[in-house]
C-alpha cells in the first residue's frame, strides 16, 4: 500500500501507529553509511517501541560510525550480517525504514527486505519518489527525518525520556548543520526547544556531531583545501577524493562528511561538488548549494537526488569517468554567464 504524502497528517500518523501497534517484532533500518539523522531517528523510535513491550531489532547496512556511537542504545544497533538479516526479517511482523525511500539505499539489506516483505512503514523527508512498497509517511518540507519521528511520537502520547529527546535532537541538529542550513524552519527550532525541555543532552550531541574530528579527517580536509578548484567566476567549487588519498591518510568514509559544506562556505561559492571514489567502478558525488540553486534537480541527471540545497548521487562508474562527466556539467549548469540555469 502507498500512503498519502503530507496531505492528511493525522490519518497518516494514525495508520503508522496502527501498523506498529499491530506488530510484536519489528526491524528498524536506515540507509547505507548511516548518518546522524537516520541513526538518531531509529534509536528514538526503538526506545519508545521497546518501552511499550515490542521486540525491536535495529539492523543497518553498515556499522555505526564512531561519530554517532554516543547514540547507541541497549541492545545496540546490529551491523549487517547475512544470517542475522535473514533471521530478523524472516520473523519480523513489521519493518520501519527511516531516512530513505529508495531500495538500493538499503545496500545489502535490500535483497532480504524484498524476499521477506514484512509490512513496511517508510519515514522519510527526501524528495525522491517513494520506491519501497509500504505506508509512506513523508514530509519533504521537514528539515530531518527526526522531525517526523518527533511528530509521530507526539501523536502517540509517548513517555518522553532524555534518551529519546537526545536522539531526536541529534538527528535534527545533524541534518541542519547545527541549525545553520536553509532547511531550518521555525518549527525546527520549536521542536528542538521542546526536546531540550524534555531532557535532550545538547552538549553531548553537539560535541560528538560537530566538535570531535579524527586526525585523518583534519589531514584530508587540508589536502582537499589545497587542491580544490574554483570556476564560473569563483561561484563553483569542485574537489576530488580518491581511494589512494584515503588510504594514504588512513581516512574512513566518515572523515569525508562535512567537507563539501566547507567548500560551499568559501566566500562567493554558491555550488560545491565533492567527488569521492568508493571503489574501482563506484563513485559518490555530493552537491551543496545556497539560495535558489537547485542541486536536487541537477543530481537527478545522474540518478541521484535529495534536497534543493543538498543532494548526491552514486554512480557505478570509475572515478575518472565521473570526473569527466560531472565537473564540466556542474560548471555549465551553474556558470552565471550561461543564464538562469540551475535556479529552482
Amino acid at each position: 500500500m502507498t500512503g498519502t504524502v503530507g496531505a492528511d497528517r493525522s490519518a497518516d500518523l494514525a495508520a503508522a501507529r496502527e501498523l506498529m501497534d499491530g506488530a510484536s517484532k519489528l526491524v528498524l533500518t536506515t540507509h547505507v553509511q548511516p548518518d546522524g539523522d537516520g541513526i538518531g531517528s531509529e534509536v528514538a523510535l526503538a526506545y519508545h517501541l521497546r518501552a511499550i513491550g515490542k521486540d525491536v531489532v535495529i539492523l543497518n547496512p553498515h556499522p555505526t560510525p564512531p561519530r554517532f556511537r554516543f547514540l547507541e542504545p541497549s541492545p545496540p544497533i546490529v551491523p549487517f550480517d547475512p544470517a542475522v538479516a535473514e533471521r530478523a526479517l524472516s520473523t519480523a511482523d513489521a519493518l520501519v525504514v527511516l531516512d530513505i525511500s529508495v531500495p538500493n539505499r538499503l545496500g545489502k539489506l535490500e535483497s532480504y527486505v524484498m524476499e521477506y516483505r514484512p509490512k513496511t512503514l517508510i519515514i522519510d523527508h527526501h524528495a525522491d519518489q517513494g520506491q519501497i512498497d509500504g505506508l509512506d509517511l513523508r514530509n519533504v518540507a521537514a528539515a530531518a527525518t527526526g522531525e517526523l519521528v518527533y511528530e509521530l511520537l507526539e501523536s502517540w502520547s509517548v513517555q518522553w525520556t532524555p534518551e529519546i529527546a537526545t536522539a531526536l535532537y541529534a538527528a535534527i541538529a545533524y541534518d541542519t548543520g547545527g541549525f545553520r542550513f536553509a532547511n531550518t524552519r521555525q518549527v525546527t527550532h520549536r521542536i528542538a526547544a521542546d526536546l531540550i525541555t524534555r531532557g535532550a543532552d545538547t552538549l553531548l550531541a553537539n560535541e560528538n556531531l560537530f566538535e570531535s574530528y579524527s586526525v585523518p579527517r583534519i589531514k584530508l580536509l587540508a589536502r582537499v583545501l589545497d587542491s580544490f578548484e574554483l570556476s564560473a567566476n569563483g561561484r563553483v567549487a569542485t574537489a576530488v577524493v580518491s581511494v589512494g588519498l584515503m588510504t594514504e591518510l588512513g581516512a574512513v568514509n566518515e572523515d569525508v562528511e562535512g567537507i563539501v559544506e566547507v567548500l560551499r562556505s568559501i566566500d562567493g561559492v554558491v555550488v560545491a561538488t565533492l567527488i569521492k571514489e568508493v571503489g574501482p567502478s563506484a563513485t559518490k558525488v555530493s552537491f551543496r548549494s545556497s539560495g535558489p540553486y537547485n542541486v536536487n534537480a541537477f543530481a537527478s541527471r545522474f540518478g541521484g537526488g535529495g534536497h534543493v540545497n543538498a543532494a548526491g548521487a552514486f554512480l557505478r562508474e570509475p572515478l575518472d569517468t565521473v570526473v569527466e562527466r560531472v565537473i564540466p556539467a556542474v560548471r555549465d549548469e551553474f556558470d552565471p554567464t550561461v543564464g538562469a540555469a540551475g535556479r529552482a
